[in-house]
């Protein structure tokens, strides 16, 4: 299946990661991808790509707010923290005056170097974020065949200056940094347009790095609303794989949903942590030494650091969120330290249904279901949804037999987006635990 028209192969030929790579090698190579893009967008809107202690940091620039990115962070355990500090003081500096200065963003490999490492952005007001999901493709292995309308029509196209208005991923503000990062030489970025019966329906880039580590980084695959569930999103993808091969590359990779990619060819290489720091957080000032102290042995367990604490310096309010956005049972959830949860309940703190599940106290929570009739259906999940929201939005069937066991009200609505548990697992496409919730009605 052509997609595209192929370009002749690069010359001279650059090196790329040769076929046969261990997943360790893809995962290095798509490290190296993602930075080298952040590197590319940043500069090409004003910005700067900076190092403290070898840690790669990039703003984007007054003009753009866009705030900023650390790139993949190894730090020192010694020199962590100041290292951190730094970074982000140079961060609030940077800001501009009205305060609209975007978020920042940290992205790393799991596990972190230091371990530590979402301990001390929490401690440092950093909200803890999604998991990047990386998935390469061998660009020698056939791709199956797949229904595609003959009216789909996929091209380069350099100037992208779209009337579009719903297109994921893709901004009219976008257009300058993408045409000049284009225009670089030798070329390393191409940005395809999909067309529907002449109109514009979806979008993919490609950027390629070389060298012992070299791949094609897939980023941006968007699919405007009224078009998905046609193959747009996977022919758009498959076009910049050909391109890519046809160029010299030999795999292809990017950060995704499986059940999307795994069709034409990508396989899962396991998954990363995001941390974001908002607007809001940097309104706020910069925590204490005892406020970082605090979450940063909430983080590690360490119940002597805590005891060792001021007690005028611990909250006053055990269940207020902290300047990352976290309760302090929250922190301890995140970074899986049950010891310090039950030192935080010791102190008045509450531990939720869910909080207690994902601790690993399930015993805990099936004596709790079962003497506390109803426990399931209390907006308990930040005041807007129950435990069977939570478990049904998760797909959590484990979870939600336990809840389902007790024969709660299924009609109960979320006071965020007004769905019922069953709404909250069909969005979520967790097919399983849907079927659960019918079963149980």
């Amino acid at each position: 299946m052509k997609l595209i028209e192929l370009p002749t192969p690069l010359s001279p030929m650059p090196e790329f990661l040769p076929s046969g790579a261990s997943a360790a090698d893809c995962i290095r190579a798509a490290l190296r991808n993602h930075r080298a893009w952040f590197s590319e967008t940043c500069l090409a809107g004003g910005g700067a790509v900076l190092k403290d202690n070898g840690v790669v940091y990039l703003t984007g620039g007054e003009k753009t707010k866009r705030g900023g990115v650390i790139a993949f962070p190894t730090l020192k355990t010694a020199t962590a923290g100041e290292t951190l500090d730094r970074i982000l003081a140079y961060y609030r500096s940077e800001r501009p005056e009205d305060g609209s200065g975007g978020s920042v963003a940290v992205w790393a490999t799991v596990p972190t170097q230091p371990r530590d490492l979402g301990s001390r952005l929490l401690a440092r007001g950093f909200e803890w974020g999604w998991q990047p999901h990386w998935m390469a493709a061998d660009l020698h292995v056939p791709v199956a065949d797949f229904p595609l309308s003959e009216n789909l029509r996929i091209a380069v196209d350099d100037e992208a200056q779209w009337d579009v208005a719903d297109l994921p991923y893709y901004s009219p503000d976008e257009v300058t940094k993408l045409r000049a990062i284009a225009r670089h030489r030798p070329r390393r970025m191409w940005h395809f347009g999909a067309w529907l019966n002449d109109q514009l329906v979806g979008h993919s880039i490609l950027f390629l790095t070389t060298g012992c580590y070299g791949v094609a980084g897939i980023y941006s695959v968007g699919v405007t609303p009224s078009t998905r569930k046609q193959g747009v999103g996977r022919a758009v993808t498959l076009a910049a794989c050909q391109f890519a091969r046809a160029l010299g590359a030999n795999y292809a990779l990017l950060n995704a949903a499986t059940d999307i990619y795994s069709r034409i060819g990508f396989v899962s290489l396991g998954y990363g942590q995001t941390w974001w720091m908002h607007d809001r957080m940097f309104a706020r000032p910069a925590p204490t030494p005892f406020e970082v102290a605090f979450v940063e042995a909430l983080g590690r367990g360490d119940l002597s650091a805590l005891n060792a604490l001021p007690p005028d310096t611990l909250p006053s309010d055990w269940d207020a969120p902290l300047l990352c956005g976290h309760t302090p049972i929250e922190i301890t959830v995140k970074t899986r330290q049950p010891r310090s949860a039950r030192w935080l309940e010791r102190h008045s703190a509450t531990v939720t249904l869910v909080d207690a599940w994902d601790l690993g106290w399930k015993s805990r929570v099936r004596r709790t279901v079962a003497n506390q009739p109803k426990s399931g259906e209390e907006f308990s999940i930040q005041g807007v949804r129950t435990p069977l929201h939570e478990a049904a939005g998760r797909g959590d069937c484990e979870l939600l037999s336990v809840l389902l066991a007790d024969r709660p009200n299924l009609t109960l609505r979320d006071r965020q987006y007004n769905g019922t548990p069953l709404n909250w697992a069909e969005i979520y496409r967790h097919n399983d635990a849907a079927q659960l919730i019918r079963d149980a009605s």
